[in-house]
């Protein structure tokens, strides 16, 4: 499964094999794991959060950069979304069109092998736009906090 959620042209798709089981399997991701002691909240004037979990050592993400990633996505009630665990890590460009801005926003500065929390605000997420499924289920309501755990997995420059 792909972060389809972060580009709006595939997050029908995605979302549908997540939760389109004809068998109704529901994909189980438990809720976020609390952060590590010590570790310091970032928050942006754009109003997006982050918090480095682990620094990484290799290359750093900028703008255009493109990225592989692994990543888990939940609520802010911490109902799980989707993850990329398990499967082939997301490549894409930072800075594409159809890439939620609090992506765009969050994984320049990190480094490869890093972790980072991000805290995406509805304004830099789906905003009043609910993200359904291929039946029309609502899988992320409107105005919905977005959780991101990111580690970046490999950096290509821009």
């Amino acid at each position: 499964m792909k972060l389809g959620i972060l580009f709006a042209t595939a997050s029908l798709a995605v979302l549908s094999a997540c939760f389109g089981d004809p068998t109704g399997a529901r994909l189980e991701i438990g809720p976020p794991p609390a952060l590590p002691a010590g570790t310091d909240t970032v928050t942006t004037a754009s109003g997006l959060k982050y918090a480095d979990i682990i620094v990484g050592t290799g290359d750093v993400a900028q703008a255009n950069s493109r990225v592989q990633v692994h990543y888990t996505l939940w609520l802010s009630n911490g109902s799980g979304i989707e993850t990329s665990r398990g499967g082939a890590p997301l490549l894409f460009t930072l800075g594409d069109a159809g890439l939620i801005a609090g992506f765009s926003q969050g994984i320049p500065g990190m480094k490869e092998g890093g972790t980072r929390r991000l805290i995406i605000p509805p304004s830099l997420g789906y905003g009043s736009t609910p993200q359904t499924d291929a039946s029309g289920r609502v899988i992320i309501p409107a105005n919905s906090t977005l959780i991101f755990d990111v580690e970046l997995v490999s950096v290509q420059p821009g």
